[in-house]
């Protein structure tokens, strides 16, 4: 045995003998039961060592084997093959009244599970006092165990074995019994034994306390160790196999998990991981429903007005937006208000005609102006789907709004199956060209580790992308980051900092408002609108940066060099007017080398993701072939956004053109 573990547990293999079942249940002589005995194999062929002074987390499902290793461990049972070595003596809570007797008081029981753990009288006595204390039964511990609650019994339990002179310490889901307060203590008192070198394995259901008091967890599924290693990657992972596995939310539904029956049905409905069946579907977005799942009140409407897996059913349905828009859901008050309020839905039909025949002209901005209107009047799945193509088609024309929006249906199941790693993906493209919200997103999933592995290094750098293009959430979570070590090195003085950024972020609108009002208004020489356009750049607000660049430009005495540093600052962070601002300083060589082919570039950005005067700027470009090759059909195209977007030459021309 190595001279760093206190377990070593090799090739163990441990089955029970269970009565097979025929799926007819009649009377059957003993014997021909023992016939149709099997054998059922708990542990399968498993082998780990547990090091001194860690304290380890075994995390699986009822039934996968995390109590059967314990009691393995305890020698309450033995292998059926391989060893099990273990270094030192052991204390163990593996059953909540093993050990106890019900008619006898707490202190008779402290007699008895004291002899058990090899103490004589006397040392029991000695310890009696801090046992009751620890225990916090107080004067029940003169009354019959019996009277205990389950959470009293498991404080006694755990009072007596931390006052065993133990090496390794075995509990099974003590923790989850007592009260938050007692828990507490509990889980400090583990900390303090690992500190001391001691030993500590313990199963538990709750992952929170894991990852809170582990710095290692063992997952055991179906009898084999599915992954061992740091407690919070393990934790993420059997998280994440709970939502996306089929078998499990399945049987989670079943058990009553409210949330794990609308998975199910979404499941279902999408054909993702079982066959797709729209009246199983139904019934267990129905179960969801009814017990008051507001996403799910919601769908399962959708599916009761569109006739989807069930019968039509108008009153129903309106019964079911009530109960989702009187919980407060904006979609569903939406939906029972145009039911209640209208006899038809011409308004509606009208204004997705108009959209539908204005974004299949090809603006990206109108493909995502589409896609926006389709998921906000969504009657149900077939409208959401169509929306996720518009974004879809948005999205890969360029529009990082669009882009953002296709991700977070990716992420969510929206009108798509979810596909986080795709999700994850989509949000990188917009995010690497500094669209503030897709990393804010991207770094918010990342750090959370929900159906993802949890990354805390990239979660980190996005939020700081995020942050210093102005995004709040971001720069208060930069400054946790920092001032907690989470994804990097822990600075208190760059936590102070992002806390203040974060904090004057509240009066930066007001700030840029009175900077507009200066311009025309004098209060005192210590007020200036560059003062303040430079308090809130602090912020990293890119409007402000923009406001600064154009204003050291058009100054009689122009600085270009600085116009042209914080317009750059501005674009990087997908300001437009920045972007269109430097094509013009570009295209001109205004203060600067003239580069038409950047020009071009910060052009063709601004014009995909709404800019009109862009959008003319490159149709110019096209036609002349100006930084880019001529291209007819591309100039036709551009030219048509920017009259879209009310552009006056691109009017003009249009106009001209078609004499």
């Amino acid at each position: 045995m190595k001279d760093n573990n206190a377990v070593e547990i090799k090739n163990v293999t441990k089955s029970f003998k269970i009565k097979a079942s025929s799926g007819k249940q009649k009377y059957k002589p003993s014997t021909e039961i023992t016939k149709k005995s099997k054998n059922n194999i708990v542990l399968d062929d498993v082998s780990v060592d547990i090091r001194r002074g860690e304290v380890v987390g075994i995390i699986g499902r009822n039934g996968s084997g995390k109590s059967t290793l314990l009691k393995l461990i305890s020698q309450i049972m033995e292998p059926d093959s391989g060893t099990i070595e273990v270094r030192g003596a052991i204390a163990s809570i593996l059953e909540l009244g093993m050990g106890f007797h019900g008619d006898m008081t707490g202190r008779e029981n402290i007699y008895i599970k004291g002899s058990m753990y090899g103490f004589s009288k006397g040392q029991i006595e000695e310890r009696m006092d801090d046992i009751i204390e620890y225990s916090n039964l107080g004067d029940y511990i003169d009354n019959p165990l019996k009277t205990y609650s389950s959470g009293m019994t498991g404080r006694l339990a755990f009072a007596i074995m931390i006052h065993v002179n133990a090496d390794i310490f075995l509990v099974d889901e003590i923790l989850s019994i007592g009260d938050v307060s007692f828990s507490a203590k509990a889980a400090q008192h583990f900390r303090n034994i690992a500190k001391s070198g001691k030993t500590v394995l313990f199963v538990s259901h709750s992952l929170g306390t894991i990852e809170e008091m582990c710095s290692r967890a063992i997952w055991i599924e179906g009898g084999k160790i599915q992954e061992d290693g740091s407690a919070k990657r393990v934790c993420d992972n059997y998280r994440r196999e709970m939502i996306e596995s089929f078998d499990i939310t399945s049987e989670l539904a079943e058990s009553g998990v409210i949330d794990a029956q609308y998975r199910l049905a979404k499941m279902y409905l999408e054909g993702s991981k079982v066959g797709k069946d729209e009246v199983v579907a139904c019934e267990w977005m129905k179960k969801a429903a009814e017990s008051r799942h507001v996403q799910a009140q919601v769908e399962y409407a959708d599916m009761l007005l569109e006739g989807t897996g069930t019968e039509q059913d108008t009153t129903s349905a309106i019964f079911y937006y009530q109960a989702a828009a009187d919980r407060g859901n904006n979609d569903a008050r939406v939906k029972v208000s145009t039911l209640i309020g209208k006899e038809d839905d011409k308004d509606r039909t009208e204004i997705r005609e108009m959209f539908r025949e204005i974004a299949n002209m090809g603006n990206p901005l109108n493909e995502y102006r589409y896609g926006d209107l389709l998921l906000k009047t969504a009657w149900g799945d077939r409208d959401r789907e169509e929306a996720f193509t518009w974004f879809s088609r948005s999205a890969n024309n360029g529009n990082l709004e669009a882009t953002c929006q296709k991700a977070i249906m990716l992420r969510d199941g929206i009108g798509t199956p979810v596909d986080v790693g795709l999700a994850v993906d989509t949000f990188r493209k917009a995010a690497a060209v500094g669209h503030q919200k897709s990393q804010n997103l991207l770094a918010s999933l990342l750090l959370s580790g929900t159906k993802i592995e949890k990354d805390e290094t990239e979660a980190f750098k996005w939020h700081l992308k995020a942050a210093e293009s102005g995004n709040a959430k971001s720069q208060y979570q930069v400054a946790v980051m920092y001032r907690e070590g989470i994804g990097v090195e822990e600075d208190v003085n760059e936590s102070k900092k992002w806390f203040n950024i974060f904090s004057n972020s509240s009066i930066v609108n007001h700030q840029l408002t009175m900077a507009e009002i200066l311009k025309n208004v004098n209060l005192s020489d210590k007020y200036t609108s560059e003062k303040l356009l430079l308090k809130a750049s602090d912020s990293y607000n890119s409007l402000a940066m923009y406001r600064l660049g154009i204003m050291h430009r058009d100054r009689l005495d122009s600085d270009m060099n600085t116009a042209i540093k914080w317009l750059l600052s501005a674009a990087e962070r997908c300001n437009i007017q920045a972007q269109v601002a430097l094509g013009d300083i570009l295209i001109k060589g205004i203060g600067v080398e003239k580069d038409v082919t950047k020009a071009f570039n910060y052009y063709l950005m601004a014009a995909i993701n709404g800019s009109a005067t862009a959008a003319y700027r490159v149709a110019m470009m096209y036609k002349d072939g100006v930084g880019v090759e001529q291209n007819a059909e591309c100039h036709d195209t551009f030219l048509k956004i920017a009259t879209e977007g009310g552009n006056a030459d691109a009017i003009l021309e249009t106009n001209h053109n078609s004499r």
